[in-house]
């Protein structure tokens, strides 16, 4: 007898997003059931699906498990690097996969990986009980639960924190260390947040001032005109009320109590939206917006999120990162409204946001995950690797809908077919499980397309139960 027994979730993930972050030409997701999806270039493995070929992809895949077997699971938080991935394990430990030449995973090599590998198990002590990451470019910064603030990768500008400068001739920083002064007790122990740019690391104290380390030629530190590096970290002077920091790459964003926004740092593009150009070695004030809950830091451009659901963004829009549906090479130093979405229909009920290399993420209220800018490598996951001036939805990540599934015998033997309707398209994968209670371990099929109205597939079964789950 054939038991079949089936759980359908479509496009329907993106109501399960609880993370987003980007790096260079790639997206990186974290689902409530803690499984990581990543699109866009593929660049020494940043993917993470065991392999360099496709060199990309334009929709969302899930990111494989650790030597290539199965699929990476109880992740709790992810951090998108430059051309390198990282995500904490609900055990403490932290995992790192794609481009390493600056050490950047962490884990005592310079090798490039295709899938996570373990970091820090070679620090004195090994790196665990992390509890927070922060990022992007080309080093990490990682918060234990005593407190103490981690660093590794690129330490050419000093952003590890000790006092020390590593050439790019040296062998790079690939093992852990602890930033000056925050072990228990330290000045800038246990901190709220902690964020990197390209050349420094800032980290946010619970009494709500801003402390940076490493290189700020471009005012990045906010420590003032006669300042461009500081190898220990340092306070922001005169900055108070923060609650939440992003940095940029040049630049760095800060968000008072108020809802007001303060940034500094590098303003070529209008990143700092002051209405100038002008680089600020000391924070301004964003004009133009208020009520903010939320801001993030991309490459010479920003984005806040407003109390009432809306984006606001100003800086560098060459490929559309404004979303205001057209490109240009102008300086937009005032920050605007995001208006509509590709289809024409205002943009707003957004929940969460992120701002990253030179492309955009928005999760609305009701799951759907939204994106635009640069998609040359198909970071936007829209199918396409062309541009998009508005906000499109990503494929297979769109609203949580319910779908009635019928299950039949197939006129082949050992076949069951699976059918349902669908308005929508989206890329899908095929588990079965023999036990429930060991989960769904077998893959079928993946990276599946679904062709709306009617679809139906057929999946082989094996003696005794079965169970089989479409997973999109």
């Amino acid at each position: 007898m054939l038991l079949l027994v089936l759980a359908l979730r479509l496009p329907a993930a993106g109501a399960d997003v609880v993370s987003v972050w980007g790096g260079a030409r790639g997206t990186i997701i974290l689902k409530s059931d803690g499984t990581v999806w990543t699109w866009g270039a593929n660049f020494d493995g940043k993917l993470g699906i065991g392999a360099t070929n496709p060199v990309r992809s334009s929709v969302p895949v899930e990111v494989h498990g650790p030597g290539n077997v199965g699929y990476f699971n109880s992740i709790q938080a992810i951090m998108g690097g430059e051309i390198h991935n990282l995500a904490l394990k609900s055990d403490g430990t932290v995992w790192a996969w794609g481009w390493n030449a600056y050490g950047q995973l962490g884990n005592g090599t310079t090798n490039d990986s295709w899938t996570p590998t373990q970091t820090g198990l070679t620090a004195n002590p090994p790196l665990t009980n992390v509890i927070m990451l922060g990022g992007r470019p080309y080093f990490t910064l990682a918060v234990k639960a005593d407190g103490s603030i981690w660093a590794w990768g690129m330490n050419q500008y000093g952003q590890m924190g000790n006092g020390t400068v590593t050439s790019l001739a040296n062998p790079p920083v690939s093992v852990p260390g602890m930033v000056n002064n925050s072990w228990p007790g330290g000045a800038i122990n246990s901190p709220r947040q902690v964020t990197c740019g390209y050349q420094f690391g800032a980290a946010l104290l619970t009494n709500g001032t801003v402390w940076t380390w490493g290189g700020g030629s471009h005012g990045e530190l906010g420590q003032g005109a006669g300042t461009t590096s500081s190898y220990y970290p340092a306070p922001v002077p005169g900055l108070t009320n923060i609650t939440s920091i992003s940095a940029g790459w040049f630049h760095i964003l800060a968000l008072k109590s108020d809802g007001t926004v303060w940034d500094w740092g590098n303003n070529s593009s209008g990143e700092l939206g002051d209405s100038t150009t002008a680089n600020r070695f000391t924070p301004v004030q964003v004009s133009n917006v208020s009520n903010i809950i939320s801001v993030s830091g991309g490459d010479s451009h920003s984005s806040a999120l407003a109390a009432n659901g809306t984006i606001w963004k100003w800086g560098k829009n060459d490929v559309g990162e404004l979303g205001l549906g057209s490109a240009d090479a102008t300086a937009h130093p005032l920050a605007v409204n995001l208006p509509t979405d590709t289809f024409g229909n205002g943009f707003s009920n957004v929940v969460l946001h992120a701002a990253r290399d030179y492309h955009n993420l928005a999760v609305k209220a009701d799951g759907s995950v939204w994106m635009w800018g640069a998609n040359d490598q198909g970071q936007c996951g829209d199918g396409t690797t062309n541009d998009d001036w508005r906000p499109v939805p990503v494929t297979g990540l769109g609203i949580r809908v319910g779908l009635p599934l019928n299950v039949s015998l197939a006129g082949t033997p050992g076949y069951a077919n699976l059918s349902w309707s669908s308005t929508t398209g989206a890329y899908f994968s095929v588990e079965s499980a023999t036990n429930l209670a060991q989960g769904f371990t077998q893959l079928l099929q993946s990276n599946l397309l679904a062709t709306p109205p009617t679809n139906q597939l057929s999946v082989p079964t094996t003696p005794g139960p079965n169970f089989y789950r479409l997973k999109f």
